[in-house]
């Protein structure tokens, strides 16, 4: 699907026009009607896949669910794409004389960019939790969106159909409730820990706060800020959730229309190829078609808005590329400065929607941009991609100076200050979040990238084919496209930044298989080019091949998707009921003596946490740090109903063990420590003990949270409720 230009930056007259072919193709008429034909596949792919529950109209309900849903991202887009107007009006005060086409999804990179900052100026403000003020701003803002949209010019024709199904499956999959989709997340676990937990914090509080108990709310969170956008304007964090699953899903398919726009920018003056709108559709099909792609865009995470910011960047770069060597065209200084102000808003941009963007994206595309930009260029451009980009990154940084000292916290420790945190928090956190050697790291890129070793040894973390096709197909498409003299330049800066992402991910950070999907971007674009030589320029049943390939490969997140919770993966669709409790709750109001006695009995920590206690009940989580689905409400005194913390950081519990004297029997401490929780208001323990377990395997646990001292625990309290082998509640 590719979009017609909308917002012009233009050069001085004396500029001449560059060379290469604008981004963003004029459309083919004729292919317009057939974008009626992209809808009812997608919604056919969202019923078919829906029937595999136990609700054969699982699918249909997924489509009411996804429409009652969609209104806040769509409204949050429009105000993004408002943003951008804003912004290229800024960079851009002249008109006229001979313009470039920026383009209206380049605009909107511009916008999500710097609406994700917006929101966290306002959230820090308090202004974010103003539900009329927020409605208001936002209502404006979108607005100026839509008419910055009017010339939109959609085409779907022949092979870009086949995007109907990777479409589907991620629509369907993101209106399942937070928790059940997939196996390589855990249910979506960092979701729940934080990019849905910690905005839900935030809107209880009535503003962005620090978090000393959530480690993750020091990262820049320009995405959770979004999410809390969404959540003042819905009214309900619980409520919001699909909504801000549906707003990470339409970033996705912003992010794959960025890669039909890489893969035209790659193309430079190929004449060749006649239909330049079939390379944009293959570039939109083949991101979409990896169904890791699927995975990350159906969750409350934050890749999608990653990658749409940096292929973005990666495509203004590629365009810039001097062809041929020594031949680009004059530029002045004052469009330099605007080239690098719009880069440095996006990859800012990036860093803000998730910190290892700094490694991932950042360094790859300035090794890019060293390649592609005429040296005499280099000094004004780097001076505004790095005033722009330290400039939208100033919320974060000017927060995290304030909370803790240093404005990179918790990274850069050693430099800048640890904090509060201890020298034991800080090395647990480094432990879990850098690379493991050169060894482990090339492993990593067979078993977690290349080849994804399913069959992975037992207890370890779930793989899935979610690469699939992606990584060998992209690189053999790369080496073709490097052994042919027209696209030799271009392929071989694509390459460099591939190579330093993979080189970095390896080396310098906990090499899991989802980090590396910034560069999905950059093995998909070179596939799309070969894709569509291929389909123009060869005989019919060769054509015939690769339409089948495209199509097959479209299908593969379908069937990632169907293979799901033992085959069941719609089951998650509307069934929030079943992750807070209140299902059981439910039956057990309309339960007889027999029934309601069997509920008990089976009954799920939810259920118990959110309504068999007392509302003035203060539970303590130790292990458990993914409570978005229970209930913080029924505080007594301004004190949250539960109390959590995640691994990195240290609660009510490890700080009374710690601050007791180690010379003091273990039993002793432990007695201590429950009488300090009893005199904080504390009622009950919750221990989750599978989790505290695989923390320590993982030698991630506080030295107060070992089982010397959880066993301690044990023996003191009498339960109040096991829960199987998994967790324990306790009564203090």
């Amino acid at each position: 699907m590719t979009i017609d230009e909308g917002i012009t930056i233009p050069y001085p007259s004396t500029v001449p026009k560059p060379t290469s072919t604008p981004a963003n193709p004029v459309p083919d008429a004729r292919s317009v009607p057939l974008i009626w034909l992209l809808i009812p596949l997608i919604v056919a792919t969202m019923l078919v896949l829906g029937a595999r529950s136990d609700d054969p109209l699982t699918g249909l309900i997924g489509l009411g669910i996804m429409f009652e849903h969609l209104w806040a991202p769509a409204v949050w887009l429009l105000a993004a794409g408002g943003v951008g107007s804003g912004l290229v009006r800024l960079l851009n005060p002249q008109r006229g004389g001979a313009a470039r086409e920026i383009g209206l999804l380049r605009t909107w990179a511009l916008g999500v960019a710097g609406l994700i900052a917006i929101d966290l100026v306002l959230g820090v403000s308090g202004a974010l939790a103003s539900t009329n003020v927020i409605r208001v701003l936002t209502g404006l803002l979108a607005m100026a969106g839509l008419w910055s949209c009017r010339r939109i010019r959609p085409t779907v024709i022949g092979i870009g159909l086949a995007a109907s199904l990777p479409i589907g499956t991620l629509l369907l999959a993101a209106t399942s409730a937070p928790g059940w989709l997939w196996g390589t997340e855990f249910g979506g676990f960092d979701a729940l820990s934080y990019h849905l937990q910690l905005p839900r914090e935030w809107w209880i509080a009535g503003a962005i706060i620090e978090t000393p108990h959530n480690a993750y709310g020091y990262l820049p969170n320009g995405v959770e800020a979004a999410f809390f956008h969404v959540m003042t304007m819905i009214g309900d964090p619980a409520d919001a959730a699909i909504s801000c699953q549906l707003l990470v899903a339409c970033v996705a398919l912003l992010a794959a229309g960025a890669t039909g726009d890489l893969a035209v920018a790659m193309l430079g003056r190929d004449e060749r190829l006649k239909n330049r709108n079939l390379v944009g559709q293959l570039g939109f099909v083949a991101l979409l078609a990896t169904p890791w792609m699927i995975v990350v865009g159906s969750l409350a995470y934050d890749e999608a808005v990653v990658l749409f910011l940096g292929t973005m960047a990666f495509a203004m770069i590629i365009e810039r590329h001097r062809e041929p060597l020594g031949d680009s065209p004059h530029v002045s200084t004052a469009s330099s400065l605007r080239f690098g102000a719009v880069l440095g808003i996006l990859l800012g941009g990036a860093v803000l929607a998730k910190a290892s963007s700094g490694l991932l994206v950042v360094v790859p595309a300035s090794i890019a941009a060293a390649l592609s930009i005429p040296r005499r260029d280099w000094f004004p451009i780097v001076l505004a991609t790095a005033v722009a980009g330290v400039l939208i990154c100033i919320p974060w940084l000017i927060r995290n100076a304030i909370w803790t000292g240093n404005p990179l916290f918790p990274f850069a420790s050693s430099i800048l200050g640890s904090g509060d945190w201890t020298a034991e928090q800080m090395a647990r956190f480094a432990t879990g979040h850098r690379g493991t050697g050169v060894v482990s790291g090339l492993q990593a890129i067979g078993s977690e990238f290349l080849f994804e070793d399913w069959l992975s040894p037992d207890g370890g973390d779930p793989q899935r084919l979610q690469w699939a096709w992606l990584p060998l197909t992209g690189l053999v498409a790369l080496a073709v496209l490097l052994f042919r003299g027209r696209d030799r330049g271009k392929a071989g800066v694509i390459l460099w930044s591939i190579l330093v992402s993979i080189i970095a991910w390896a080396l310098f950070s906990h090499a899991k298989a989802r980090f590396l999907l910034p560069i999905a971007p950059l093995l998909a674009a070179p596939v799309a080019i070969i894709a569509a030589r291929l389909l123009s320029e060869s005989p019919l049943i060769r054509r015939g091949i690769v339409a089948t390939l495209v199509w097959l490969a479209a299908a593969s997140p379908a069937i990632v998707y169907a293979l799901e919770r033992q085959g069941f993966p719609a089951a998650g669709v509307g069934s929030s009921s079943l992750f807070n409790g209140d299902f059981e709750a439910n039956a057990f109001e309309e339960a007889g003596v027999a029934g309601r006695t069997e509920l008990l009995r089976n009954a799920s920590p939810a259920f118990v946490l959110n309504h068999r206690l007392p509302t003035e009940s203060r539970i303590l989580l130790l292990g458990k740090s993914d409570p978005f689905h229970l209930d913080f409400e029924g505080a007594t005194e301004g004190d949250p109903r539960i109390s959590y913390q995640t691994v990195w950081t240290r609660g009510p519990f490890e700080e009374a063990i710690a601050s007791e004297d180690p010379d003091t029997p273990l039993e002793d401490q432990v007695a201590s420590a429950i009488d300090e929780l009893k005199a904080m208001g504390y009622t009950h323990l919750y221990l989750q003990l599978s989790m505290l377990d695989r923390w320590t395997r993982s030698g991630w646990l506080a030295a107060e949270l070992q089982p010397p001292y959880i066993n301690a625990i044990l023996r003191q309290r009498p339960d109040v409720r096991r829960f199987g082998d998994q967790a324990v509640l306790i009564e203090l």
